[in-house]
Formats: C-alpha cells, sequence, structure tokens
C-alpha cells in the first residue's frame, strides 16, 4: 500500500515539474518582457528577505562559533543538551547580529566623514590642479615644436577641465552637502531602503534562529522526494556547495578586511595623502580575487596623482606598496586564511572572473569563483562515476602521458617523451589496473568517494600543520638529562 501511494507521489512530483519547465519555457519564448517584468516585481517585493538572508548567511560562521563555544560551557555547567543548544542558540545569534552591526557602524562613521572632507579638499583645490596641469603640458618639448598640436590639444583639455569643474562645483558638492546636511529632512525619500534593511535584519535573525528547524525540514523533504541512497548523496552534495561558499565568501571578507586595515597602517607611515580613502578602495576591491587589487590600485593611484600632479614619486612608491601587498595576500595571507576551500586551478580562477564580471559585473566578478568551483566539483563527481561505470580508474594521475588503455586485459600503456625522460629517449611502460564492476557502482557511491578523499587530505594536511608546530617548539630536556646537568 505505501509502495502504491509513493509512486503515486512520484508521477504527481514528476507532473508538476514537466509542466512548471513547460511554462517557463513558453514565458522565456513568447513572454520575455512581462516574465522580466514579473521578476523585477518580485525581487522588489522580496527584498527585504534576500537582504536578510544574504545577512544570515554572512553572519553564520560567526554565528556557529560562537554557538559551539557557548555549548560546551553550558554542558559543564551541567545543563541539559536540549535547554543549552536552545540557550547557545540565541545567544550567539545576538552577540554575531551585535558584533555585525557595530561594524557596519564603524566602517560607516570611520568612511563618511573623511569621504566628504577628501571630495570638498578636492574641489577647492581643483583651480590649483587645473593650473599645474596645464603648466605641465605646456612644458612637453613635443608641442612646442608642433603649434597647431599644442593650441587644438590645449582647447580640448580646457574644455574638459571647465566641465569637470563645474561638475563638481554645482553638481556633486551640491548634491553631498545637501546629503549630509540634510538627510533628517530627506529622511521621507529614504524610508523604503531604511524598511527594506530593518525588516531585512529581523529577518536574518529569524533564519539564524530558525536554522536548525529549517534544515531538519529540508532534509525530511530530500528523504521524502528522493529514494534514501539518492537523498544521501543530494545531501553530500550541499554540504560541500555549502563548504566551498561560505569557506570562500567569509574568507575573502576577512581577507579584506585585513589587507585595508594593512593598507592604512602602510599608506600612514609612508605619509600618503587620501590614506584612508584609498584603503577602503584597495580593501573593497580586495574581494575580488586575483584582478581585485590591481583594479583598486588604478582609481587609488589617479586620487593620489591629483593631490600633486607635478610629483611622481608618491604614485610610483603607492604602486610599489600595492604589488608588494598583492603578492603578500597573494602567496601568505590568501592561502592561510582561505586553504583550499575552491579546489580550482588559477587559470579557471581568471576564467571565472572574467565570465562572471561580464555578465553580471562586480558580484559576479566575487562570486564567480565559488560558482564556478562548485559546477568543477560536480563536474568531477560525474566525471569520475562515468569512468567508474566503464570499469576505468578515476584518478587523473593514471592519464598523465597515457597512451592506451586495455580494458579486457587492465592495461594503461605508458609513453614518457624524451625530454623528461632520463635516458633522453621515449620510454614505453605498462600498468596493471583491477577493472571496476560497473553494476556496482553508483551516482552515490562515487561522490561518497570522493567526499572520503577530500576528509583524507584535509586530515594529512592537520596532521602536517601540527607536525611543524610541532617541530618549530623547543625541545624540552629530559628529566634525565636535567638531573645530569643539576649534578
Amino acid at each position: 500500500m505505501k509502495e502504491k501511494y509513493s509512486n503515486y507521489l512520484r508521477w504527481a512530483i514528476t507532473a508538476v515539474c514537466t509542466v512548471t519547465i513547460c511554462l517557463i519555457i513558453f514565458f522565456l519564448l513568447f513572454r520575455s518582457k512581462e516574465l522580466v517584468i514579473f521578476f523585477k516585481k518580485l525581487s522588489n517585493i522580496l527584498t527585504p528577505v534576500i537582504i536578510g538572508a544574504v545577512i544570515a548567511y554572512l553572519i553564520n560562521p560567526l554565528a556557529n562559533f560562537l554557538d559551539g563555544l557557548f555549548i560546551k560551557l553550558f554542558l559543564k555547567m551541567k545543563l541539559s543538551v536540549k535547554r543549552a543548544q536552545g540557550i547557545s542558540l540565541w545567544i550567539s545569534v545576538f552577540l554575531s547580529m551585535a558584533v555585525f552591526l557595530f561594524l557596519v557602524y564603524f566602517l560607516i562613521s570611520l568612511i563618511l566623514p573623511e569621504l566628504y572632507q577628501n571630495i570638498k579638499n578636492f574641489v577647492s583645490n581643483f583651480e590649483g590642479y587645473v593650473n599645474t596641469i596645464t603648466t605641465w603640458f605646456s612644458e612637453l618639448e613635443v608641442l612646442k615644436d608642433n603649434p597647431e598640436l599644442y593650441n587644438n590639444l590645449s582647447s580640448t583639455l580646457d574644455k574638459m577641465l571647465d566641465s569637470v569643474g563645474e561638475w563638481l562645483s554645482s553638481s556633486l558638492l551640491t548634491g553631498l552637502s545637501g546629503l549630509v546636511t540634510g538627510l533628517t529632512f530627506r529622511i521621507i525619500g529614504f524610508f523604503n531602503i531604511v524598511l527594506d534593511v530593518v525588516v531585512g535584519l529581523i529577518v536574518s535573525i529569524y533564519i539564524l534562529s530558525s536554522k536548525r528547524k529549517y534544515t531538519a525540514k529540508a532534509k525530511r523533504f530530500t528523504y521524502v522526494i528522493f529514494k534514501p541512497q539518492t537523498a544521501n548523496t543530494v545531501l553530500t552534495i550541499a554540504s560541500r556547495c555549502n563548504k566551498i561558499f561560505s569557506g570562500f565568501i567569509s574568507g575573502k571578507l576577512l581577507d579584506s578586511l585585513i589587507i585595508g586595515m594593512m593598507c592604512f597602517l602602510g599608506l600612514t607611515l609612508l605619509k600618503m595623502p587620501y590614506a584612508l580613502l584609498v584603503s577602503v578602495i584597495v580593501g573593497i576591491t580586495n574581494v575580488i580575487p586575483f584582478f581585485g587589487p590591481f583594479i583598486g590600485a588604478i582609481p587609488s593611484a589617479v586620487l593620489i596623482l591629483l593631490a600633486d600632479p607635478t610629483n611622481l614619486k608618491p604614485v610610483i612608491i603607492f604602486v610599489i606598496f600595492i604589488i608588494c601587498l598583492q603578492q603578500f595576500d597573494g602567496n601568505i595571507l590568501g592561502p592561510k586564511i582561505l586553504g583550499d576551500s575552491t579546489g580550482i586551478s588559477a587559470l579557471m580562477v581568471v576564467v571565472s572572473i572574467t565570465i562572471g564580471g561580464g555578465f553580471f559585473g562586480f558580484m559576479g566578478m566575487f562570486l564567480g569563483v565559488p560558482t564556478f568551483a562548485v559546477l568543477s566539483y560536480l563536474l568531477k563527481c560525474f566525471i569520475h562515476y562515468r569512468l567508474r561505470k566503464k570499469g576505468l580508474p578515476p584518478e587523473h594521475e593514471n592519464y598523465i602521458n597515457l597512451t592506451s588503455i586495455d580494458a579486457q586485459s587492465g592495461e594503461l600503456h605508458y609513453c614518457t617523451p624524451a625530454i623528461i625522460s632520463p635516458s633522453g629517449k621515449d620510454e614505453t611502460y605498462t600498468k596493471i589496473f583491477q577493472p571496476l564492476d560497473p553494476e556496482r557502482t553508483s551516482f552515490s557511491d562515487t561522490v561518497h568517494a570522493n567526499e572520503e578523499v577530500l576528509r583524507a587530505r584535509a586530515n594529512t594536511q592537520m596532521l602536517k600543520s601540527s607536525r611543524a608546530k610541532k617541530d618549530k617548539q623547543p625541545k624540552q630536556p629530559s628529566q634525565k638529562k636535567k638531573k645530569e646537568t643539576d649534578s
């Protein structure tokens, strides 16, 4: 009887999914504009929920860390497990939310006044910048020998500088001063934004406080839809994807915060202009892997140059400092914080940033790497599954310098090129592998096998790091040696 109802449920879910897919295809082909309008309206309605989900996802690692600490503390106080979990969850949620709000307030109170003051100083000194640039422009030897070219370029430059000066004095500075001084009177215009943020914070608190319950419901629904073996695979893949995204995002945000603070300290010691503003730009753009420091260095170098256009020495020092900071971040700090959270090569990182930035802009450049890492993980599981299904070894080490495979005899034929062979000639050799049973191979087994390999690698890395720490510690003399030295 149960099997009969379960079959009906599967057929119903299949029918609903088929109808949904057909409707989506129909709207994409014939009603694309209405579909875009619908999703825009839906996104505007769900803006507080989206903000709350993003905040909750960002705070969740800190909340989990505090939750674990408080659970251990309450269990030592001999509270029951259920009560300890409930109390520690609410305390960790409110503490992590307080830390998040304090960081946001600290950054806003630190950045906005400095940003406004820097822009105000830049506008007030704009005429001096124009005179300096004009003088430098007129002293070029190339233009002295070509008066016509000099007249054309000087007129074009004058028009550009006049338009920029007019925009800075009339539009930008007036708008900023009105925004800062008249914020209380303009609160109605920001009411929707403030309301969305406040509701988003409330939603994030509810999400964090109910994450265990929602996670359990999601797992239960997964086992309702799929068979137990398939549901195990879905949960394993979801857990791995969550580790990739959460590890990358939280690690990259922490890395960017440290780099921004180091940049501010370095620029302050070097007595660079606009130290705080430049540090904020470098820290924000550093969330983009690989290209981030260079993207932030370009407008920062322009700001430093505009402070004194006749002196290129500060710009050169700043560029050298940013290159050194990027090397420190890419080779020491970044790997230390992020570890191997993505599992993709440097080439794939560049490709994912390029594709993500081309389609989705800044957020695409930021989220392109973890998204590509998830897709790479799923593709790796599928490739391993297909190779195991064919009875072939799935490890990529078995395919280096491979020439052919004899599936019947279980032989792998290799040829080492003359360039890397010790004898200086092409060397051929054969390996024997044990063919896998295709009938006993499933996608679930492949996913779990990959997870075991990843856990084994993580354990070996932890053992290596612990051994390295023990080796660095000075060895204390034994008791016998102490007695001998004392005697």
